[in-house]
């Protein structure tokens, strides 16, 4: 009876302790529980915080997305209305032979009707694949030479100093030296009639530009084919002169016509003034690569005859809208090609075609309005 007695407090005993552990451990339990809760309480508190202390920091990285997104989207569209101008401009600078020079735009309207008749919309979108690939190889070879030498890519505001702008250019005309082949095979397929029915394929530009480099293709006589690297200086040259002054004029009609930026906490009125500025920056861009068009237009002439002569091109004839011409020219050089258009065409021949310049940005000025 006592050993049953003893037996019974023990357990009770032992149930007691259990409790008692029980107990301890939802207390550890809690107390766990609310110092994850203290914890991530401050996480929230310190990240809040941090928004509070910088709430412009957000609004500008979203801003940066939208103006990128932005930026692609004209210069997709600037491409792509701009493109069948582009091609009727280079047929009409190469044309030696040509009485029509359509420096005025109205000139042109019956050839278009014409070629429209003759060979459907293709004929103004001929070359735009090989096009395309050149200006992704220019962006691409770019990135990665200026990327290698921890240069970038586009001039700010703060490099005003001549030795890093001497730099920025000799890096640009590295990468157009690179990419010089790709586009010497690309203007052919710009230019060259689709009526004789042979198409160029994506092979043929990449074979083009292969022969162009390593001197596979020659001639000699009237109409020889000029040495690939006897084009490489002068078109580096004209690459960096036209960049440099593209970006010289943008940068002086937006420092004109951008508006003053305010420091603001106001989410709307920040995104308002991104949004102003972007836009400001399109602008600019765009007519200062219209006014670099029209200033370099005769040089653009040149270069482009130079690396079309002695390639066997036939193009379509300006003159009438109808029927091909092929390209027969003997310039000597950079030089004698200047004297050769002065004496035979006059000093209008160095602007064969600028009326579909004009077209051209007449289009695009109407679809950023």
């Amino acid at each position: 009876m006592v050993f049953h007695h003893f037996t019974s407090m023990v357990g009770v005993i032992e149930e007691q302790t259990t409790r008692d552990k029980d107990v301890d451990g939802r207390h550890s339990h809690l107390k766990a529980e609310k110092k994850f809760l203290s914890n991530l309480d401050k996480h929230i508190n310190k990240n809040m915080e941090e928004d509070t202390i910088n709430p412009t920091e957000k609004i500008e990285n979203l801003n940066r997305i939208s103006g990128f997104g932005i930026g692609v989207g004209s210069l997709y569209l600037q491409e792509a209305l701009g493109y069948p101008f582009l091609v009727l401009q280079r047929q009409c600078q190469v044309n030696n032979a040509s009485l029509k020079y359509h420096v005025q735009p109205f000139s042109l309207f019956p050839v278009i009707n014409k070629m429209h008749q003759r060979q459907n919309i293709g004929a103004f979108w001929k070359g735009w694949g090989s096009s395309g690939l050149v200006k992704g190889l220019t962006i691409g070879t770019e990135i990665v030479i200026f990327e290698l030498c921890n240069v970038p890519r586009e001039e700010t505001k703060q490099e005003n100093d001549k030795k890093r702008t001497i730099i920025h250019e000799t890096l640009k005309g590295a990468s157009l030296l690179m990419t010089l082949p790709f586009f010497s095979a690309s203007l052919i397929d710009t230019v060259q009639t689709l009526v004789l029915g042979e198409p160029r394929s994506i092979l043929t530009f990449f074979k083009d530009a292969f022969y162009r480099l390593i001197g596979w293709y020659t001639s000699r006589g009237h109409g020889r084919l000029i040495s690939f690297y006897s084009l490489v200086l002068p078109s580096i040259l004209y690459g960096v002169l036209r960049y440099s002054v593209k970006v010289f004029l943008s940068s002086y009609i937006l420092a004109i016509r951008s508006p003053t930026k305010v420091e603001t906490n106001n989410e709307q009125e920040s995104t308002a003034s991104m949004r102003a500025l972007y836009y400001a920056e399109l602008s600019s861009n765009f007519m200062a690569s219209l006014l670099t068009d029209v200033m370099l237009f005769p040089l653009e002439t040149v270069f482009l005859r130079l690396h079309l002569q002695g390639t066997r091109t036939i193009i379509d004839d300006t003159d009438k809208g109808y029927g091909v011409v092929p390209l027969c020219t003997s310039y000597d050089g950079v030089t004698d090609c200047f004297n050769t258009i002065q004496r035979q065409e006059g000093f209008s021949g160095f602007y064969k075609g600028f009326g579909a310049l004009c077209l051209q940005y007449f289009v695009l000025g109407k679809e950023k309005q």
